[in-house]
């Protein structure tokens, strides 16, 4: 069963300079983020780029990640397609690589009513061994998942947890008050409620600033569970600086720009999304700068 809590790194995707997939840059990436008490990776999701890869690419990829990582933390795989049918078959094919969970955006385009989205779900977790997670993305699909969709869903043994980008803390209350499983995990995907909706009863956040911020996003659960409440504000607060950068760029431009600044050469967003002009680059350097002047970020 996975373990859907703690903070968990919606990883990038790095890049070569012909715009393919680089193993050899996300080998580096994956040795920083295991280098700290991370409780899993989350690829191929929004900031993944997933969207913008063809389904052998994905695969490859997801293939690598897991043998890479083996067993030092979880590795959830995104697999949402825009029918049921494609999202059954490619979801199949990536549960043959056994990772620990499925994360799974709502069809998008044209969006859905919240029986369609229950029959979707409910198709796709009978047909497969892996444990789902929804993934709420109202901003990028059009269509949310309401709390009482979730309190459905939760039914099935095979749906273990949502993650929320809403936005909404009061969506992420109706998934919590609702929920028929108190093992059903609900996760903020937005990085700025973490730890609002801790406070709240909820279990953590796939989280995408911890590509950078590793530690600092890893405090704010730790501080919490440990009832140092001061300090995990703190460690909240310190996420602004980066998310003021993130709302510049088309997603993942300015975090991309953020990770290889920081030392860790992710390359450039997928096209047609643009990287950050030079004067971009002189507020994200500011921004590095300020991070390993606090020791928010080592170097």
């Amino acid at each position: 069963m996975a373990d859907v809590s703690g903070i968990i790194v919606a990883m990038v995707t790095p890049l070569d300079d012909e715009q393919k997939i680089s193993y050899s840059k996300t080998d580096k990436l994956l040795n920083k983020l295991l280098s700290y008490d991370i409780n899993g990776i989350f690829i191929l999701g929004t900031n993944g780029e997933a969207y913008s890869f063809t389904e052998d690419e994905k695969y490859g990829f997801a293939k690598h990640v897991i043998d890479y990582v083996g067993n030092k933390t979880q590795i959830f795989v995104g697999t949402g397609l825009n029918s049921t049918s494609e999202t059954i078959s490619f979801s199949q094919k990536i549960s043959q690589l056994h990772p620990d969970a499925l994360s799974v955006v709502t069809p998008y385009f044209v969006p859905n009513t919240q029986d369609e989205l229950i029959n979707n779900f409910n198709d796709l977790a009978n047909s497969v061994d892996v444990p789902i997670i929804l993934y709420n993305m109202p901003g990028k699909t059009g269509v949310n998942i309401d709390p009482k969709t979730v309190a459905e869903l939760s039914k099935n043994p095979n749906i273990v947890g949502v993650k929320d980008s809403s936005g909404d803390i009061e969506n992420m209350r109706g998934y919590l008050k609702l929920r028929n499983n108190n093992n059903f995990g609900v996760l903020s995907g937005s990085d700025s409620k973490i730890l609002e909706l801790l406070e709240a009863g909820g279990d953590g956040a796939i989280a995408a600033t911890a590509n950078l911020l590793t530690q600092n996003d890893v405090n704010i659960y730790k501080y919490f569970k440990d009832g140092n409440i001061e300090k995990a504000k703190k460690n909240q607060q310190n996420i602004e600086p980066l998310r003021k950068i993130l709302h510049t760029g088309t997603t993942p431009s300015s975090l991309k720009a953020s990770v290889t600044l920081s030392g860790i050469d992710v390359g450039s967003a997928k096209k047609p999304v643009i990287m950050p002009d030079k004067e971009e680059l002189k507020e994200i350097n500011k921004m590095i700068e300020y991070y390993r002047t606090n020791k928010i970020i080592e170097g």
